[in-house]
């Protein structure tokens, strides 16, 4: 009798590891990445401006699978219940350990797309571009509804040459450090697009 119960909880236990590792299986690993190194909430559902839906959060760096994407939301499991982050602050290899002194120091003649304002210092800037073996990417605003700026210069403060929805394809061209030159396949135009608003 005793054999039997034996035998019963170890099958019991290989299903049920068999079971999570095929339930992994079919999702997607992850890595949570904030910029500012700040925890990433876990919400019930895919409602940003609705504070009391937060059941919780992850680490930055943190591993995680997930079951899909829409909408600008992921979707995971978070203890015995469905939770959701935001698309856009996960990536696909484990980011290097998060460094609030490296994040916040900057060479003194260090120009940004924020602070260059002649055309020398732009020409800086746009000479780091490291030019790549075309790929492409999807664009994902932060909201189901909005879209992307394309911009002429790899700035915020730069005009926007044409605007892109969710799961609009782009081919990137180069890359700089927060940003991507790319070409639309559609029309040919090429521009620059911040980096946290495609995949």
């Amino acid at each position: 009798m005793r054999k039997t119960i034996a035998l019963v909880l170890a099958a019991m236990t290989l299903m049920l590891l068999v079971s999570a590792a095929l339930s992994e299986s079919q999702g997607t690993e992850m890595y949570v990445y904030t910029k500012n190194g700040k925890p990433l909430l876990v919400r019930s559902s895919m409602n940003a401006a609705d504070d009391g839906n937060v059941i919780g959060s992850l680490a930055y760096g943190q591993r995680i699978i997930i079951y899909g994407h829409k909408d600008g939301w992921a979707m995971l499991d978070y203890g015995n219940r469905t939770g959701y982050v935001m698309y856009r602050y996960l990536v696909k290899q484990k980011p290097a350990p998060y460094n609030a002194d490296a994040a916040q120091q900057k060479p003194a003649n260090e120009f940004t797309t924020k602070n260059a304002t002649t055309v020398s210092q732009m020409n800086t800037l746009t000479a780091s571009a490291k030019t790549v073996t075309p790929y492409t990417v999807t664009v994902r605003p932060t909201r189901a509804s909005g879209w992307v700026y394309l911009r002429w210069f790899p700035s915020k403060n730069a005009q926007a040459m044409a605007t892109f929805g969710g799961n609009y394809e782009l081919t990137v061209i180069a890359e700089l450090k927060d940003w991507y030159q790319v070409t639309d396949p559609a029309t040919g135009m090429v521009g620059f697009i911040y980096k946290s608003y495609v995949q």
